[in-house]
């Protein structure tokens, strides 16, 4: 008797990645013990996208919807209500990596393991590869622990190892991209807040690094601290997380667990020494922690 294999739905946002983008659909549906439905929301690209994507559509390899731009998180936010709701499980896809071939049978079979009438988040690890995707080394994105308290001030979940359950999805569809500051990272709160979150000490993917996608990591850690730093206070990320964490409250606030909720509410609207002596672990890295409690102090956040 012919085995089912499990579908999985694969959302994935593009914008003018023409250069790595035939490699990343091929790895996707190249997957193995699972049937593959590609979904792909253009985001306006002025490249030769759209035509590699329409490419594929007459062969009947993906769905494609056209779309102008609007920005990646809510890019990608339209790209999940894409997905028919008959189907249980979907993973998000960047546009210039390597999927290994077991990557979402292994997420599916860790997610199969949990009820589903709660949201769900897989995430793992990735090798860094430059662009012409020679290994530099794997991630340690997973260092001390990856739940809801670690994810309120950063994100350990990378969007392009995330596969979540149906219930997650709609949650996230229902909320909407309104003050979102990084879609996976707004993935594993909900799933860390409300239901469960699997983090795999597992390699699913090359990760490409180009020109858009290098940053320090792998440098010192006070080079690394060091940059976070000014990135945070001179982009406004800061203002940004904490605007994530309001609406996240706003959302998300009623269902939470007392514990949760009340942690929330310490930093949202407690003072400054209040958050700073916070009896929890917020950040993987004990100098960025030191950094945080620092700005907490400062009043910068």
């Amino acid at each position: 008797m012919k085995q089912v294999h499990p579908i999985v739905a694969v959302i994935m946002s593009t914008y003018n990645g023409a250069r790595f983008l035939v490699e990343q659909i091929e790895s996707v549906l190249a997957q193995s013990d699972v049937q593959v439905r590609l979904y792909v929301r253009d985001d306006g690209s002025t490249d030769e996208t759209l035509q590699i994507l329409e490419g594929f559509e007459r062969e009947g390899r993906l769905t494609l919807e056209r779309g102008e731009n609007m920005g990646v998180v809510p890019s990608f936010i339209r790209a999940l209500s894409m997905v028919p709701s008959d189907i249980e499980f979907i993973a998000l896809c960047d546009q210039d990596d390597v999927w290994h071939r077991d990557k979402l049978t292994r997420a599916v079979r860790e997610l199969s393991k949990r009820g589903q009438d709660v949201p769900l988040l897989y995430c793992s690890e990735y090798m860094f590869c430059d662009s012409d995707m020679q290994p530099l080394g794997r991630s340690h994105l997973n260092r001390i622990g990856v739940n809801f308290e670690t994810l309120l001030y950063e994100t350990m979940v990378s969007g392009n190892t995330t596969v979540i359950n149906r219930r997650l999805a709609e949650l996230a569809i229902a909320a909407g991209s309104e003050g979102v500051y990084g879609h996976d990272w707004w993935l594993g709160l909900i799933a860390a807040g409300l239901g469960e979150l699997i983090f795999d000490d597992f390699i699913s993917l090359d990760y490409r690094r180009t020109g858009g996608t290098v940053s320090p990591t792998g440098a010192s850690p006070v080079t690394l601290l060091l940059y976070r730093v000014r990135k945070f206070l001179a982009g406004g990320d800061l203002v940004k997380i904490t605007g994530q964490l309001q609406r996240y409250y706003q959302c998300f606030g009623g269902d939470l667990p007392e514990e949760r909720r009340r942690l929330i509410e310490r930093f949202l609207q407690g003072g400054r020494l209040r958050k700073a002596l916070a009896p929890v672990r917020l950040r993987q890295k004990p100098l960025e922690e030191v950094a945080l409690r620092v700005l907490f102090l400062a009043g910068a956040i």
